[in-house]
């Protein structure tokens, strides 16, 4: 921004006051696609003068700055903080860094290294890369993350990712409307940080009976910090007590950990990658042991840490948002791998793998500074959405392919009655895939068909092109086998009974999918996913009537749709595709 429009943002007039309360208005009435017309230099401009206006006004407490800006200001810090957002969705940015150079900085040099890696360790076991320290200077990925941050002192690392940070408000899974979100959280962007939801600041003491320590939180849960300096002064203070800071959602924080996870997210076929940074004292232990329901690579910045990582012992691997299992039956306190990260390595852990970390490296593992045995790292976090599971593929391929079956049928106003029953039929068999789902290891897996490749590696004889269409294969073999209509009519009578559908919200984001309205159907044969208790009903009314009829032509169905349903049909890569843009 110009100095003439820093000047002006300085010392507040009523026009001035009368033009961003104008803008902030329009703009936050305004519906998403239209702001796209508007010329990309002017939103830069008027972007920026908005952020300055609402560093003057977003103090909480009164000073006189402040007393001005909201004596002659009708807009409140939350609306101008909407108005920016609004403004910064769609500019575009100086590209940092291409995903090959972020492929090649995390997976190896080599176009087949992200390959080898997905078929011999992802989801399975964890793997180091050692890093070469002479090597870390070319490379262009790890020097912009250093860069991101001030690494001369702890007070200034601290500072160089927690000075200003804002709360980063959680968006549903299955939300992909963007005005939705903004209707929803409107009045608390901007807002400042709040405690576990957007920053720990967190040790690990004491020994329980199973070896883990017990975890110790310098703040209260839910707490917020409205005083942005008071709070990096105590995060200081915490540090200097053994404490380590972790701040979640850098990829919404900074452009450069953005521009990673987005090449991560590219290169794993999945919507989005998170990005937490993990700041440790020497001598100390952050979070307790745990394992996570996502995947991570741990990127170490600074420093060193060594990790304790205990093999995956549960053939079924935890799902996204479900309950943790107590670690009693998970670890032996005297087994598991030990392994020292220096700066630039960088460290798979598979989600359900336990694992802890700490700064209590042995002198003779340690080559830098008695000074410096601080650890500063970041995590990578992909996290499997449940439409990116096979279990998830496999209900996309369903409702494309009979999608794909209506279009393809005769036009004319006679239907069989299996026809029109074909919507009911699918229901069935979506629960009866996610009944299989709960005991099949393969369905927990993700699933890599969008996952974009190198474009020597777009061959259809590359291994892991190859290994999707075998487990895609596999999985459905598994479903004519053994998704049954007894069982599945079983678990949908018991919620009908119950008048209780909380076991089947799962299926709220298939209303996402494409859907196509039989020729001469009437809306009602559309299944509404969100709200499925009616559809149960029904069901259960057509099919009981005559059960060994019903059974054989859903058997018909479901074979009908394992035998002739395409993995690379144009639907189901269309709708696998939509998603993941989406």
């Amino acid at each position: 921004m110009s100095n003439k429009c820093q000047s002006r943002v300085s010392e507040p007039n009523k026009c001035l006051c009368l033009i961003i309360d104008a803008v902030v208005l329009m703009v936050n009435s305004c519906k998403v696609d239209k702001l796209r017309n508007l010329q990309q230099e002017l939103v830069r401009e008027v972007r920026q003068l908005l952020y300055e206006v609402w560093v003057k006004v977003r103090a909480l407490e009164p000073s006189a700055v402040c007393s001005i800006w909201n004596d002659q200001l009708q807009s409140r810090p939350y609306e101008i903080s909407e108005a920016i957002f609004r403004l910064s969705m769609d500019l575009a940015y100086p590209a940092h860094l291409e995903p090959a150079q972020v492929r090649e900085s995390v997976f190896g040099q080599g176009e087949s290294d992200f390959e080898k890696f997905v078929l011999t360790y992802w989801e399975n076991s964890p793997y180091l890369y050692r890093r070469k320290q002479s090597g870390l200077k070319g490379d262009h990925v790890f020097t912009a993350l250093h860069n991101a941050f001030d690494l001369t002192t702890p007070d200034a690392i601290i500072e160089s990712f927690i000075q200003g940070v804002v709360s980063c408000p959680a968006v549903a899974s299955d939300e992909l409307n963007i005005d939705s979100f903004l209707h929803e959280v409107h009045d608390s962007l901007g807002a400042p940080v709040k405690y576990r939801q957007d920053v720990r600041v967190v040790r690990t003491r004491g020994q329980t009976s199973t070896g883990s320590g017990v975890e110790e939180h310098f703040f209260d849960d839910g707490i917020v910090f409205p005083d942005a300096a008071a709070f990096v002064h105590k995060c200081k203070d915490a540090f200097k007590n053994g404490f380590s800071i972790a701040l979640r959602g850098m990829e919404f924080r900074s452009e450069k950990v953005a521009a990673i996870a987005s090449a991560l997210a590219d290169l794993f076929g999945q919507p989005s990658a998170g990005a937490n940074i993990y700041f440790s004292p020497p001598g100390s232990q952050g979070l307790a042991r745990h394992y996570d329901d996502h995947c991570v690579l741990v990127w170490q910045l600074l420093g060193l840490k060594k990790w304790k990582i205990w093999p995956i012992t549960r053939s079924i691997l935890p799902r996204l948002y479900e309950p943790f299992h107590s670690l009693d039956d998970l670890v032996d306190d005297n087994g598991g791998r030990v392994e020292v990260l220096h700066e630039g390595d960088i460290m798979y852990v598979p989600r359900g793998c336990v694992h802890e970390a700490h700064t209590d490296v042995d002198d003779g593992e340690s080559e830098v500074n008695a000074s410096t045995n601080y650890s500063l790292h970041l995590t990578l976090a992909i996290e499997v959405e449940p439409p990116f599971e096979w279990e998830g593929f496999a209900h996309i391929a369903l409702q494309c392919w009979l999608r794909k079956e209506k279009l393809g049928r005769s036009s004319g106003p006679v239907r069989s009655k299996v026809e029109e029953q074909a919507p009911l039929f699918a229901l069935l068999l979506h629960v009866a895939i996610r009944l299989l789902s709960d005991s099949d290891p393969a369905l927990r897996k993700v699933c890599m068909v969008a996952a974009k490749l190198p474009s020597s590696s777009n061959s259809h004889l590359n291994p892991l092109r190859s290994s999707q269409r075998s487990t895609f294969a596999e999985i459905l073999s598994k479903i004519e086998k053994s998704c049954s209509f007894d069982e599945v009519l079983k678990s949908i009578k018991l919620a009908v009974d119950e008048k209780n559908d909380e076991l089947f919200q799962w299926m709220s984001w298939l209303r996402h999918l494409p859907h196509q309205q039989q020729h001469g159907a009437t809306e009602a044969c559309r299944i509404d996913f969100c709200d499925v208790l009616g559809h149960f009903e029904e069901l259960l009314n057509v099919f009981g009537s005559d059960r060994e009829r019903a059974r054989a032509d859903y058997a018909d169905f479901r074979s009908g749709f394992c035998r002739s349903v395409v993995y690379g049909d144009a639907w189901v890569r269309d709708a696998a595709a939509g998603l993941q843009n989406s």
